[in-house]
């Protein structure tokens, strides 16, 4: 079964021991667990004999990772179910281009969390983030411009964007900025 991991490492961790931080709540994972945990924490991992799934079940319980199903539009459903947060930097667009650097403005500068969904849907839509659409005084303008009389009803918008065509794009792209720590997932 696919997964990726949700959480942030903690300082206080070692090369045997893994610190996770998530919500609020500390988790201390040691073995498998930590094994598990860590092979997902940039990527969608794998999870394939009994012992692993075991421990992966344990995982989802404590919330630390989020399964995906093998379909086509798998990860997608998955990330849509985590919330992607930006890692303080000083330098926070250091090293992406193009549109990793359009989607890390979105989720730094758009004045509200967005889900994968909104995030599809801003860049199927080639949607700019231009100033009159960031911060929080304009997040209005920003959830007015996402949800329309087609798409404000309960998960209309995830189900739109499951099949647009910028959907991998969207989730290459934010598994690319896991992948270089300028966001975690949680």
């Amino acid at each position: 079964m696919k997964y990726i991991s949700l959480g942030a490492v903690l300082e206080s961790s070692t090369e045997h021991i893994v610190k996770v931080s998530h919500c609020g709540i500390d988790y201390t994972l040691t073995q498998e667990l930590a094994s598990l945990w860590l092979d997902g924490r940039f990527r969608f991992a794998e999870a394939g004999n009994p012992i692993e799934m075991k421990a992966l079940n344990q995982l989802y319980r404590m919330g630390l990772v989020m399964t995906a199903d093998d379909s086509e539009a798998g990860e997608y459903r998955a990330l849509t179910r985590c919330r992607m947060v930006p890692v303080k930097r000083k330098n926070p667009h250091l090293g992406l281009r193009g549109d990793e650097k359009t989607v890390m403005l979105w989720l730094r500068e758009a004045g509200l969390v967005l889900t994968m969904a909104e995030l599809t849907y801003l860049m199927d839509r080639k949607v700019r983030p231009e100033l009159g659409l960031l911060g929080q005084e304009n997040k209005q303008a920003l959830v007015e411009r996402i949800y329309t009389k087609d798409t404000i009803f309960d998960n209309v918008l995830e189900n739109q964007m499951e099949h647009v065509p910028s959907r991998e794009k969207t989730v290459k792209l934010v598994l690319g900025l896991l992948k270089k720590k300028h966001i975690v997932m949680l």
